[in-house]
């Protein structure tokens, strides 16, 4: 055999050698690294439980509840507002609070967002057609809508 065949038989094996180690390596490296995760996730585990453990004997369960509860109401009242003021989509949950708002404001409100505006505008109808109503009466109308807005989900959540 020539200095050249065993040159490149060498580089060859050093090739293969290094592939094999190289994924060796990546194998390695993710063994370890699922075995961190399963350790967090045994750590996280234990420590809930433990969390759990501690507000079951100390009584600290039912605040924990009323706060999950007011979280998830708070969460889904918004999402309904949302729909309410800024898509305008139109279900039956929707048509209660507006005609809620009618007959106590006595008379039918559209809630508005001008385009590229961050500013709700509320128009109430009037002689000449839709016309903003005043600061006062906007601050209490959006209160009064986000408090039947919140009750109505409540109602449905019981």
């Amino acid at each position: 055999m020539n200095a050249y065949a065993q040159l490149h038989m060498q580089a060859a094996l050093n090739g293969t050698y290094a592939d094999m180690q190289n994924q060796y390596n990546s194998k390695a490296n993710r063994k370890a690294g699922l075995d961190q995760y399963k350790r967090q996730l045994v750590e996280t585990r234990t420590i809930l439980f433990q969390k759990r453990a501690l507000q079951m004997v100390t009584g600290d369960e039912s605040s924990q509840v009323d706060a999950r509860r007011a979280a998830v109401l708070k969460r889904v009242t918004r999402e309904f507002w949302t729909n309410f003021v800024v898509r305008g989509e139109d279900t039956a949950m929707l048509r209660h609070l507006q005609e809620s708002l009618r007959n106590e404001f006595g008379r039918d409100l559209q809630f508005y967002y001008p385009p590229g505006d961050v500013q709700m505008i509320i128009l109430k109808d009037g002689e000449n057609g839709p016309e903003p109503v005043e600061p006062g009466l906007h601050a209490s109308i959006v209160n009064r809508a986000w408090q039947l807005a919140r009750d109505l989900v409540a109602s449905h959540m019981a």
